[in-house]
């Protein structure tokens, strides 16, 4: 039997096109698979009643895998302080976020949210704390890749050295979309959590 090693070179180059210049040269829109176009910016904190909206959109089980337990009945008061926390992102420093946003007749909805965090008080901190959730109807849809491709491009705008995703070890489909990256990534599994501890490309 033989196999085949892709040259590092090779595989490097590849890397580095994938994310080559920067998130503000990116085009405004996403294409799905299936075809539909969808907005694609950064988060502001206006954008707090649009996470309630998700939040609510999002299936039981979509929710345990986002926030690592079961949340069925969040009272509204506490659902619009949790969303406005969310949503108060520079960009820059402490927190940031890449949304993708669906245009229907009542208006804008978000149905997909890359982000990225930094431990409280330590906005210099080389390692960043990362997050995917995308609404139920648009799982498989090629969303998830296009906004983590675009999260390293906020990995970079923040000056981060390095993403950690913590994913449940049962929870397959986010850890082949976070190896889908092609970055160097260390990964550990304890206790259920797999933690993956990627390089932000130069």
């Amino acid at each position: 039997m033989s196999t085949f090693a892709l040259p590092v070179q090779t595989w490097q180059s590849d890397v580095n096109a994938r994310y080559a210049g920067s998130l503000d040269e990116q085009e405004q829109t996403i294409l799905t698979r299936d075809g539909v176009q969808l907005v694609c910016r950064l988060m502001t904190p206006d954008d707090a009643p649009l996470l309630v909206d998700l939040f609510r959109r999002m299936s039981p089980e979509t929710r345990r895998r986002r926030f690592h337990y079961p949340i069925d009945i969040v009272e509204e008061d506490r659902l619009l302080e949790d969303a406005r926390r969310l949503a108060n992102v520079d960009n820059r420093t402490h927190g940031g976020a890449v949304v993708a946003l669906e245009r229907a007749a009542d208006g804008e909805h978000i149905v997909g949210v890359a982000r990225l965090m930094r431990p409280a008080k330590q906005p210099k901190a080389p390692e960043v704390e990362a997050a995917i959730t995308v609404r139920d109807d648009y799982h498989g849809r090629g969303l998830g890749t296009e906004l983590l491709r675009r999260m390293v491009l906020l990995a970079k705008r923040m000056h981060a050295k390095t993403i950690v995703a913590e994913i449940e070890a049962d929870n397959y489909a986010a850890i082949r979309l976070f190896r889908e990256l092609n970055l160097t990534t260390v990964s550990t599994t304890s206790h259920g959590e797999t933690t993956m501890r990627m390089e932000v490309p130069a």
